[in-house]
């Protein structure tokens, strides 16, 4: 008698995709699916693991932050960004939003600006150049109001690429040369070139893994600017009006959030107000009445 052999237990496509739209937000078109199982299959081996629903079940059972989480969202996510992605919303920060806020709050006052959904680090630092720039006493050199940019993603790996602040001739492509110059830095990689974000500019940023459907913890600041560009078109409806509510919530008073173009149109929570600016998509948390107090 040949001996019996067990086919592993395997999971249908539609019970993970729905796990990971739960706990991440993702969803997949229908032709993506295939490419989303390998990327199980892959995380499996790399585990050495045979029994897909043994797999299924520790994923369902562990927290958004845990090991097997991380690592198969490395595989999912595509960390695809650049510097100054949108050059428009960059514009109406400098031209019309920090010029705003250092009259509004005043010029001892510090900013909480927050880069939600940051990958590898360019928008943040994007932001920080913007608000450098726009900020800077001309008289003293200072910046006032001084500033801090919170940068946060899901990705582990996206997070250390940040931290390190290294980035190829290609990645830097965006940066206006002004700002190249000033906020950049070539550093010797054998035969690839690099170059660095200077440390005055650096110091300024702090990243933190972040899931922002799943369990937002460490959002525990009001901020005054809120940059969430090219995430919410990856997430599920309900994602994303989780996700919008969130930042909505986290703006101070008279704080700004701005999306990307196309992003989330029907969502306008009832906290902000829609402004249109040069054509960029901002809403606006209403700024204090009287007897309220800004905190922070």
């Amino acid at each position: 008698m040949s001996p019996v052999t067990h086919r592993p237990e395997t999971v249908a496509p539609d019970a993970w995709c729905h796990l990971i739209k739960r706990r991440c937000g993702l969803v997949f078109r229908d032709t993506q699916v295939p490419a989303v199982l390998d990327c199980i299959r892959d995380e499996m081996l790399a585990r050495g693991m045979t029994s897909e629903k043994r797999f299924y079940t520790d994923l369902s059972d562990e927290t958004d932050a845990g090991p097997e989480w991380t690592s198969l969202v490395e595989r999912l996510l595509n960390h695809e960004t650049s510097f100054f992605r949108h050059p428009p919303s960059y514009d109406v920060l400098r031209d019309h939003i920090f010029p705003e806020l250092r009259q509004a709050r005043g010029r001892n006052s510090r900013l909480n600006l927050w880069s939600a959904g940051c990958a590898t680090g360019q928008e943040a630092y994007s932001l920080a150049m913007v608000a450098m720039d726009a900020l800077e006493d001309v008289e003293s050199g200072e910046t006032k109001p001084d500033f801090t940019v919170w940068g946060g993603d899901i990705s582990r790996r996206a997070i250390e690429i940040a931290r390190r602040s290294r980035y190829g001739p290609r990645a830097i492509s965006g940066v206006p040369e002004e700002y190249r110059r000033r906020f950049l830095r070539p550093v010797s990689a054998g035969l690839a070139p690099e170059y660095e974000v200077v440390e005055s500019l650096r110091q300024r940023v702090r990243f933190t893994i972040l899931n922002l459907v799943g369990s937002p913890n460490g959002v525990n600041l009001n901020h005054d600017v809120i940059l969430c560009h090219n995430v919410l078109i990856y997430l599920s409806p309900p994602a994303v009006s989780q996700v919008v509510a969130l930042l909505a919530s986290r703006l101070a008073l008279g704080g700004y959030l701005l999306l990307g173009p196309g992003e989330a149109p029907s969502e306008k929570p009832a906290a902000l107000e829609a402004l249109n600016l040069n054509g960029v998509r901002v809403l606006r948390r209403r700024t204090a009445g009287a007897g309220e107090v800004r905190t922070c």
